[in-house]
């Protein structure tokens, strides 16, 4: 099964029993997003590939600004340089463009990240009101699933919001607690979505958005998520999740 095979089986299979009125909004709304969506990761001469994807994120907030986890930020590992944090930003005219880019604030216990990158402007996806989702809300996703097997290409998942739940709540195993579900014991649980959807490495950092609009109402979360909700679980699920856009806001205001 080729690399193009395997993109178009990630990105249509969700589509399944769509109206078509439906896929004819998504596609619109797609088109428009996609210069806004970008891939996040490393890059360091001695690598191989010398890019490497740690995530997906978006631009929102104002010109030049990327939305991403926090967990996909580069990390100094044994005494060596730290790889360079750059994202790469897609224009219909001319395809991928390297960027470098640097942190402004982060938000550990949302497991958000705010970064700067160089270079031209690019379209801004348009934050939403994360507070008027609704449980069976029909909304979409866009990332870079499995990118460095798969390429780097756009892929958009619909999904449905199956339930508003709390980040971190009570295990029944306090043994089996682990560090992301200690940390939100302490420091508070918060609202996210849980989503009738998988979502695959990769998609960390991408925009959820709902498909008539395109208003980000949160950003996908498959790390500190599954290590809170599901830290009992010995075989976490495929179920994807996503941090609402308000505690993306409320970073962005410290951040002026």
């Amino acid at each position: 099964m080729d690399r193009r095979h395997c993109l178009g089986l990630i990105g249509s299979l969700p589509l399944w029993g769509v109206p078509g009125a439906a896929r004819a909004a998504l596609a619109d709304t797609v088109a428009r997003m996609k210069p806004s969506v970008v891939l996040v990761g490393t890059w360091r001469e001695t690598d191989s590939p010398r890019f490497q994807l740690r995530g997906s994120g978006f631009l929102a907030g104002r010109p030049s600004q990327v939305v991403t986890c926090a967990h996909v930020l580069p990390t100094q590992e044994d005494g060596t340089p730290a790889a360079q944090l750059v994202a790469q930003v897609w224009q219909r005219e001319s395809g991928w463009s390297l960027r470098q880019a640097r942190v402004l604030g982060t938000e550990r216990h949302g497991d958000i990240a705010l970064l700067s990158i160089d270079g031209p402007p690019g379209p801004l996806a348009a934050l939403g009101d994360s507070s008027a989702v609704r449980e069976g809300d029909d909304l979409a996703f866009m990332g870079f699933p499995i990118g460095n097997v798969l390429g780097y290409a756009h892929v958009v998942h619909r999904a449905m919001v199956s339930s508003i739940a709390t980040s971190a709540p009570p295990s029944p195993d306090a043994d089996r607690l682990r560090g992301p579900a200690i940390r939100g014991a302490r420091e508070g649980a918060f609202d996210i979505f849980q989503l009738d959807a998988v979502a695959y490495p990769g998609n960390s950092g991408g925009p959820l958005f709902r498909p008539e609009t395109g208003e980000v109402v949160g950003m996908m979360n498959m790390v500190l998520i599954k290590g809170t909700r599901e830290s009992a679980l010995s075989q976490p699920s495929g179920i994807a999740y996503a941090i609402p856009s308000a505690r993306v806001r409320e970073l962005m205001r410290t951040q002026r």
